[in-house]
């Protein structure tokens, strides 16, 4: 008999089984409890992103921050065991990204760091044309707007800390170690992807709502810089790695400081809260690594139009036409049919583990999560043709639930049917609301106020043979939410809201029995329980509350 887990947050659910060992899962969750025989189709494990767990340095260690992953602390933790896939690959699933592209991460953590270090397989090593970091990012390329990193071959990080598809992290940096670095308040839009309408980038008069970046187009303020420590190194078979290329180290901090940005940072140079920190008992953020590959570089923008078109008709994966050139991008967790890297509820889990380390444990909110996200993409493809919501879920699937956005059919199919017993699903739309984002219909106008509202939430009823004695309540909405002063947000959007309540861990003393080894184990995280617990949630971030 094999034991799977799950877990909630800093919770871990043992299901049944006595062979498992006290340092936590036998066997990778993602998997957990796959057998037919109990219908476990209602977990979409089928669809379970992949996840990492980062151990935390032990005391008395540091990083040297020099691009080389030839330290003790990145040798004695894995990388990262999913292929990097190219991110149109679910359009176009025979494709197999060549082995000589071969992307590679690994993850630790401390008091006041997130460390990344990752290879990135590449048959030369490009220069490029980019260097400095944010705010004096420069180029050598004429192109308008060319002083970014992603328009020469980079490296991408991607963390949304709350879970909530709000003040997520955007990261790029090339070979020449040249940085930049963007707070986005709300998902960005592009290639078919619909985020919130904000300001053009050209448009210098608008008050910028959606991202805050010191990049001098974006015109604001925020970045990690100079805090965040980052290198890069050239890679070879001589140094022992499979096939050329580059690794870069990055040491992000945690928190913001002294008007610096961090990855807890929220609007305003507030912080998204303690109950988000690993130190202090978060067990998940959100992550996504990503790569932009270019298939030549030129400082002639009119050559876009003629060599780009002629590469995707025998590589239909590459990327755009216009300003930024046409690219692949390769990912390590695919974002369902989008081909936009901004859809944060789609990235991997990044799992936080102790000093000791612990084994992967699947996160009990995912059910609910996976359908919420569907549901959304479906309602925001029925805005945009009818200009209003429905409540009506087998509505939603004529059409509107596809690849395209990202969407399964045949998941909310089932949620609707032989799922419903399972899920609690319910919809509420305001159709009289002008309060929410406004969607382009019928060659209308967008804002990002002025438009129809909605709330999807869902309860799971979890199968009794599960003998989970979890509650598992989460939202995702289109629709203002009042701050602690009453206001309200006008323009909120795509933002989740999760309650997991866990019962006592004597449940699982009486389950287990008193010989079991998973005790201490528990009992360990039962401290993390009741060191995280909180009473409020603050009105910009997505939530979790223990019971």
């Amino acid at each position: 008999m094999s034991c799977r887990c799950v877990a909630c947050c800093c919770v871990v659910l043992v299901l049944s089984c006595a062979e498992t060992s006290a340092v936590g899962c036998e066997e990778d969750a993602v998997e957990l409890l796959q057998d037919s025989h109990h219908e476990k189709g209602f977990l979409f494990l089928e669809a379970y992103p992949n996840q990492y767990v980062a151990q935390r340095l032990h005391t008395g260690q540091s990083v040297q921050i020099d691009g080389n992953l030839n330290e003790t602390v990145w040798e004695e933790v894995p990388f990262t065991d999913s292929a990097f896939k190219d991110i149109a690959q679910p359009r176009f699933p025979s494709y197999v990204l060549p082995s000589q592209y071969a992307t590679q991460v690994k993850v630790r953590w401390d008091a006041e760091y997130l460390y990344v270090g990752a290879f990135i397989g590449e048959p030369w090593v490009e220069t490029g044309f980019v260097r400095g970091s944010n705010p004096s990012l420069t180029s050598s390329n004429p192109i308008y707007n060319s002083n970014v990193p992603y328009y020469d071959n980079d490296f991408e990080v991607f963390v949304d800390v709350a879970g909530s598809n709000h003040w997520y992290k955007e990261f790029e940096m090339n070979f020449n170690n040249a940085t930049y670095d963007v707070l986005w308040r709300v998902p960005d839009g592009g290639l078919g992807s619909t985020g919130v309408p904000c300001c053009a980038i050209t448009d210098s008069s608008c008050k910028r709502y959606c991202q805050n970046s010191s990049w001098p187009p974006f015109g604001g303020t925020w970045s990690m810089v100079p805090h965040m420590k980052t290198a890069t190194a050239r890679a070879d078979t001589a140094h022992g790695w499979a096939t050329k290329g580059w690794t870069v180290e990055m040491a992000f901090p945690l928190r913001p400081k002294d008007g610096i940005g961090g990855l807890l940072s929220a609007g305003h140079g507030a912080s998204l809260g303690e109950k988000f920190d690993p130190s202090h008992g978060a067990k998940y953020w959100l992550v996504d690594f990503s790569r932009a590959e270019h298939p030549f570089f030129t400082s002639n923008s009119s050559l876009f139009g003629q060599l780009c078109p002629s590469i995707q008709a025998s590589q239909p994966t590459l990327l755009g036409s216009d300003q930024w050139s046409c690219y692949w991008e390769w990912v390590w967790q695919p974002v369902g049919g989008h081909r936009y890297m901004h859809n944060p509820d789609t990235f991997g889990f990044l799992q936080f583990a102790q000093e000791r380390g612990e084994a992967l444990c699947g996160n009990v909110e995912w059910p609910a999560r996976y359908v919420l996200a569907q549901i959304y993409q479906a309602e925001i493809a029925y805005v945009q043709t009818w200009g209003n919501y429905t409540e009506n879920l087998w509505t939603l699937l004529r059409g509107y639930c596809t690849l395209d956005n990202g969407c399964s059919a045949q998941s909310l199919s089932k949620v609707g049917s032989i799922y419903s017993h399972i899920f609690n699903l319910k919809i509420q739309v305001d159709a009289s609301a002008t309060t929410c984002v406004r969607y382009a219909v019928n060659g209308s106008g967008t804002n990002y106020t002025g438009g129809p509202c909605f709330v999807a939430s869902v309860e799971i009823v979890w199968p009794k043979w599960t003998r989970l004695h979890s509650q598992v309540k989460g939202s995702i909405r289109e629709e203002p939410k009042k701050r602690r002063n009453g206001r309200q947000d006008r323009r909120l959007n795509r933002h989740w809201s999760f309650r997991v309540s866990v019962f006592s861990p004597f449940f699982f003393r009486r389950q287990l029995g008193e010989g079991s080894g998973h005790l201490n184990f528990l009992a360990e995280f039962r401290g993390e329980m009741e060191h995280g617990r909180v009473e409020a949630h603050r009105w910009s971030t997505g939530w979790v509350e223990y019971a």
